[in-house]
């Protein structure tokens, strides 16, 4: 890694942590000595970065320090790219604007050799042909989720058995042979995936769904872990 790249990361570690982050910590994370950690911590001390702390207790960081927008290690333009390209080719056509713009404003704030760099990007997501979401507009699922605004659902299961479902949608998944919508079922008082393209006819209700400031997310998360086990 190299040294301006390491020491944003340790500016982000420090940021993400609510308390101090040792040396020790810091020195696992980014496979160094805490030599170099001690000496990195200094560096950005000297150059005005508000880390308050020592060797041997911790650091932290003050409140309010902000780095410019182009402070991006490689990793994380990779990533910027190949999700955006993931986006261009699974999402609606909103997602596939939305992702041209976010790569267009990072390029935008990043140095020419940068810029050069994320234009050669070697990571694709080819089409995934014959997947396609039936009748469904996506765009108008993600506003339901934003919005917390339930869907009565016609559908048609795998084994064509047909049923009237009232749902709160949660989050869309896209695997390679399907896209599915996932969601509290009223029907079965329980959490439920529903393939995109075997949803017969679906009505955005007037009626809300009360998501809990994430907390129903993070239940349908917490099911889908322990399915896995």
């Amino acid at each position: 890694m190299r040294k301006a790249d390491r020491l944003f990361e340790i500016i982000e570690m420090m940021r993400a942590r609510d308390q101090a982050v040792t040396a020790a910590d810091l020195s696992n994370e980014l496979n160094v000595s805490e030599r170099t950690i001690y000496r990195d911590v200094r560096g950005l001390q000297g150059q005005g970065v508000p880390i308050e702390g020592e060797a041997g207790i911790g650091y932290v960081l003050r409140p309010g320090f902000h780095l410019p927008p182009l402070m991006f290690t490689m990793d994380e333009l990779e990533a910027v790219v190949l999700g955006a390209r993931l986006a261009g080719q699974r999402g609606d056509d909103g997602l596939e604007k939305a992702a041209e713009r976010v790569v267009s404003k990072v390029k935008s704030v990043l140095p020419a050799n940068l810029q050069d760099r994320m234009d050669r990007v070697a990571l694709y997501a080819p089409p995934t042909y014959d997947v396609g979401h039936g009748i469904v507009v996506l765009s108008e699922i993600r506003e339901c989720i934003r919005a917390e605004q339930k869907i009565r659902i016609d559908y048609e299961s795998l084994s064509d058995q047909s049923s009237e479902r009232i749902i709160w949608p949660v989050a869309v998944a896209f695997f390679s042979g399907s896209t599915l919508l996932s969601a509290w079922c009223e029907l079965r008082n329980d959490f439920r995936h529903f393939r995109t393209d075997r949803i017969l006819k679906y009505e955005i209700l007037d009626e809300k769904f009360n998501g809990g400031s994430g907390r129903l997310l993070r239940a349908w998360e917490q099911s889908v872990t322990n399915r896995k086990r």
